[in-house]
């Protein structure tokens, strides 16, 4: 069992002992931690008291055009040695894998990723996996896979063998974590905290139910940061398979996240390269967008992001997955995230502003903007010109706990209807279609106003998936005509701002 990316691929492991010269050869395009692993395999041999003089093994891995890395196959290597050593071999049953790195005196034990490689075990249908003495809690809701915990090597070859045993009762468990865990709290504010900025929050309200992005643009300190920070306080709980998902994630990055329930939110410097939003590396591992699924990612001061940076969210704001491409081939992680950015209209911050004067020039303004380009734009669905607020403004009666409420019915709807854990954001258009229907004169009405505004396709769908989302908010079952009326406001909305911007 091995990884690419995020997801799992099963691997083959047999071998071969011939007469020769003493000697531990591994094939199928193995990394250097593998081939490392000869070294371990032969001092398990002899701890084992195997007799490998004069003996060549070969351990061949298999589909063999596939790279390998990581010491998880360790354990079933030396298997597959002791198996072809054997005059009578175990015989293992279908549907069984083993997952645990070793030690130079036979003992099974943890490795890094160890939780996301059992979570695709899991997934890609093995019923009997042996691994190391762990916590197996996590897996708790997994009924019809046998998660068998081994010592040793020669507790799994008894076990292999039906010979009764006591192993699993007196296990050590080894701890899981190969990263602290997280000491800093990101502090978050309460929506009823914030003085004003009504609009801004229905929009964030909304996003949050749909799974929606956000840019806010504004001078300094008319609240945008602020708004971002309470925005993650919405978001509902995650599910258990979620929690799992997000864990993996952090592990494949080596990024410390302990299993808690609540959203990541992530908030990279304007400064971070292009392979540390999207993810890369020779060995790719998932960059900020991963990091942030299931969650936040917010990007303030989107404007000092460089230009190349900022069009690489293109393709994973409307998939939902980051892409890294290689020589040796692709890697896949999700990257299903609420993107709330936050820019100021100009370098100095106070282009349009009522009560400071913009001491740029037009030229130096555009090109500030004109990094956020019409393609992106077309992916954001709410473009918020922000003004700052009096200190003397009600706060909102609204706390976070009762939108969460709120969000949390919303997207439980959405679960439902399209079977599967999509928001109207990223829910494939066929299967949109065909589990979401509007009246011929809602549709008029929308294409009419796409035409008058000049607004692109992928933005009609837009209006069409966000309408979706008010009508989850207000928990209707058919979409009303207060939902597209809301809908095309928001996106014309959006398409306005962002004209007088580039002005």
């Amino acid at each position: 069992m091995g990884m690419n990316g995020l997801t799992g691929q099963v691997i083959q492991v047999e071998a071969t002992v011939r007469e020769d010269k003493e000697q531990c050869v591994i094939i199928g395009l193995p990394d250097a931690s593998i081939k490392e692993s000869r070294e371990r395999i032969l001092n398990c041999l002899h701890a084992l008291k195997e007799d490998i003089d004069m003996k060549k093994i070969t351990i061949h891995l298999s589909p063999a055009d596939v790279k390998k890395q990581g010491t998880s196959y360790d354990a079933a290597m030396l298997l597959a040695v002791l198996q072809a050593m054997a005059k009578q071999p175990v015989k293992i049953p279908e549907k069984t894998c083993f997952i645990a790195a070793l030690t130079l005196s036979g003992q099974l034990t943890t490795f890094h990723s160890m939780i996301p490689t059992i979570h695709q075990a899991i997934l890609l249908g093995f019923k009997r996996i042996y691994i190391p003495p762990i916590e197996i809690s996590l897996f708790a809701q997994a009924a019809d896979v046998e998660l068998i915990r081994m010592p040793d090597m020669p507790s799994l070859l008894s076990h292999l063998k039906g010979t009764p045993s006591l192993f699993d009762e007196e296990l050590t468990l080894l701890p899981l974590e190969t990263v602290h865990e997280e000491t800093e709290k990101i502090p978050h504010i309460c929506f009823s905290a914030i003085r004003g900025h009504t609009e801004a929050k229905r929009a964030l309200l909304l996003a949050a139910a749909g799974g929606h992005h956000v840019l806010m643009s504004g001078p300094p300190g008319c609240g945008k940061s602020l708004l971002a920070n309470a925005f993650h306080t919405i978001l509902p709980d995650l599910a258990h398979d979620e929690v799992l998902e997000v864990y993996s994630i952090y592990q494949m990055a080596k990024q410390a996240r302990s299993l808690s329930e609540r959203p990541p939110f992530r908030s990279p410097h304007h400064s971070s390269s292009e392979g540390a939003i999207i993810g890369g590396g020779r060995y790719p591992k998932p960059g900020e967008m991963s990091l942030a699924h299931r969650g936040v990612l917010f990007l303030d001061e989107l404007g000092h992001f460089p230009r190349r940076v900022i069009d690489t969210l293109r393709q994973p704001l409307e998939s939902g997955f980051a892409v890294v491409n290689r020589v040796e081939g692709s890697d896949q992680f999700p990257a299903s995230i609420n993107l709330i950015a936050a820019t100021n209209p100009c370098p100095c911050g106070y282009y349009g502003a009522r009560d400071m004067y913009c001491s740029c020039g037009d030229k130096v303004r555009l090109k500030y903007m004109q990094k956020i380009t019409g393609p992106i734009i077309d992916r954001i669905d709410f473009v918020l010109a922000m003004k700052s607020q009096s200190v003397l403004e009600q706060a909102s009666a609204a706390t976070s706990q009762e939108l969460r409420e709120t969000v949390t019915a919303a997207r439980n709807r959405q679960r439902l209807r399209y079977g599967a854990n999509y928001t109207n954001a990223i829910v494939p258009v066929k299967l949109f279609e065909e589990k979401v229907a509007f009246s011929s004169a809602q549709l008029a009405r929308i294409e009419a106003a796409s035409f008058q505004e000049n607004l692109s396709s992928r933005a009609t769908l837009k209006i069409l998936r966000l309408a979706r989302t008010i009508a989850d908010v207000l928990n209707e079952d058919t979409v009303p005509d207060a939902a597209v009326d809301e809908a095309l406001k928001w996106k014309i909305q959006a398409s306005r701002v962002h004209s007088s911007l580039m002005r």
